[in-house]
């Protein structure tokens, strides 16, 4: 690399970011396959050591200057490793044969945010509802639990069979 066998600042002393940028262009020459695994550890332990400039030449000398390479490393980005993909079936709900994201498959509320907010009020409602007729009517609070099945009951409505998917996200 040109920067660092410039003999005019081979006495310059490095700052860990230099260290730092040193082993990240160790890093992407690795990833370029241009340094094996083994050359990739010996170099960086003795990058992250350096002292001077002049220290860094030796583990550039045999590498390319990144400015004169054709291709950019950004535009020959490695194809992501299948282990950490997810899983098959879950990708193919996200993603459409194309490879762009479709989708989320959520389904949207009836009414929209109206819908968010019976859904959210829903328990409040069922509470008033069970304490208001639970003192209000001779042995009330024996039947008044029926409010709480209005809970699950508006959800189902709101976000159940009544709702739309929403496929344009």
């Amino acid at each position: 690399m040109s920067d660092y066998t410039d003999p005019t600042t081979a006495s310059q002393r490095l700052s860990n970011a230099d260290r730092d940028t040193a082993v990240a262009a160790l890093a992407r020459a690795l990833a370029d396959g241009r340094i094996t695994a083994d050359e990739f550890t010996e170099r960086s332990a003795s990058a992250k050591t350096a002292v001077t400039r002049g220290d860094l030449s030796p583990l550039f000398a045999d590498l390319p200057d990144p400015v004169e390479q054709s291709i950019p490393a950004s535009a020959t980005a490695p194809a992501p490793d299948p282990d950490l993909l997810p899983p098959t079936a879950f990708r193919e709900q996200l993603y459409d044969p194309n490879g762009v994201r479709s989708g989320s498959g959520r389904r949207q509320p009836l009414g929209g945010s109206m819908g968010r907010v019976i859904v959210s009020l829903s328990p409040f409602l069922a509470l008033a509802l069970f304490f208001l007729f639970g003192y209000l009517t001779p042995d009330g609070f024996r039947w008044s639990w029926i409010f709480f099945v209005l809970i699950p009951i508006a959800g189902i409505v709101v976000y159940g069979a009544g709702s739309r998917r929403d496929d344009n996200r």
